[in-house]
């Protein structure tokens, strides 16, 4: 493999795992950062060069691939920068604050042809790759439904730090696009193309912001699958997410970083099958897998198997604005009129 040369813009608490992924990789350089506050800076190794103007580095410096960690309204505009530039970017998630984003940002992947990859690494979890694999076999029999649940903690400390957060202007949404993105992805991987969406959005406890802090959802899937899902960041600490699909035969629970089966017959009787590799200290909850997919991207751009969560595949982002519409108009949401947007 080439060396490539790599830029990250934003260096915002989740930049830093994306800093740990690229360390542990040969042939990756981490050669330029950006960010708007200078003191970032001293986080730097010696030798990364620093701007807080990311379209003077995308200039300035000759990058194979940026990682974008910014807020969420930077997003389109930062990619759409990398684009017209012809560099690579791995995006974190969401992708976009709303489908008519992403369908601009799919456009520019058709238009400029370059690599827009999405950061759902939690797809590559070993307890989830197990779990696609078990359903898949046919073994346990049809795919019956999936629940995902995500009860988290953030109170109003959380938004006053960086205020963006409890802005739909800038957020896109809140526990849904935030907290438990991951889980809704999972969900629609599992269950297959989507039929329709019930859902209910709402502030129980943090009244002051714009963003809901709780949501829940009926999915209807196209081959019969039933979908529910509950997400809030009411709790007063962040529980295990909770993924779970029941197969005629038995039920399958990722929870506490585990898979577990049970069979139909006795409930009870659980099974350990797999379990996920921890990160260290106090974002555990990022899941372990960002080494991994950080890695495919760059074999990728290699010229090796493409393992990428390709821009063209992002679905979550039209799950969560078909929730929140369903909640706001009070009527259940085809998926067609998703598709049509």
């Amino acid at each position: 493999m080439k060396t490539f040369k790599t830029g990250i813009i934003g260096l915002g608490t989740v930049s830093r795992t994306h800093r740990n992924a690229l360390a542990q990789l040969d042939h990756v350089e981490l050669t330029a950062v950006s960010d708007v506050k200078p003191e970032k800076k001293d986080e730097l190794a010696e030798g990364v060069h620093f701007y807080q103007d990311y379209e003077e580095m995308l200039d300035q410096e000759q990058l194979d691939a940026v990682h974008i960690c910014l807020p969420h309204y930077l997003h389109l505009p930062a990619v759409t920068a990398c684009a017209k530039r012809g560099i690579n970017v791995l995006l974190e998630k969401p992708s976009t604050m709303n489908t008519a984003e992403l369908r601009q940002m799919q456009a520019l992947d058709r238009e400029y042809g370059f690599k827009l990859a999405v950061c759902f690494q939690n797809r590559l979890n070993p307890t989830f790759v197990k779990l696609q694999e078990l359903i898949g076999s046919g073994e346990y029999g049809k795919l019956l439904g999936v629940k995902g649940v995500a009860i988290w903690s953030r109170n109003m400390g959380y938004y006053n730090a960086a205020p963006w957060r409890a802005s739909m202007a800038q957020a896109g949404g809140g526990c849904m696009i935030n907290q438990a993105i991951h889980t809704l992805d999972q969900l629609q991987l599992l269950g297959g193309p989507i039929r329709s969406v019930n859902g209910q959005v709402c502030n129980l406890a943090l009244k002051e912001i714009e963003v809901e802090d709780t949501a829940i959802a009926h999915i209807d899937f196209e081959n019969g699958v039933t979908g529910t899902f509950f997400g809030t960041v009411t709790y007063v600490k962040n529980s295990s997410i909770e993924v779970q699909a029941v197969c005629e035969k038995g039920s399958f629970t990722i929870k506490d970083y585990g898979l577990y089966y049970a069979p139909a017959e006795n409930e009870n009787e659980k099974t350990l099958l797999v379990r996920d590799r921890r990160l260290p200290g106090s974002k555990t909850y990022y899941g372990a897998s960002h080494v991994e997919l950080i890695r495919g991207f760059y074999e990728t751009l290699a010229g090796h198997e493409d393992t990428c969560v390709s821009i063209q595949e992002d679905k979550v982002i039209s799950l969560i604005e078909a929730i929140r519409r369903s909640s706001l108009e009070g009527r259940t949401i085809l998926w067609k009129e998703m598709e049509e947007q």
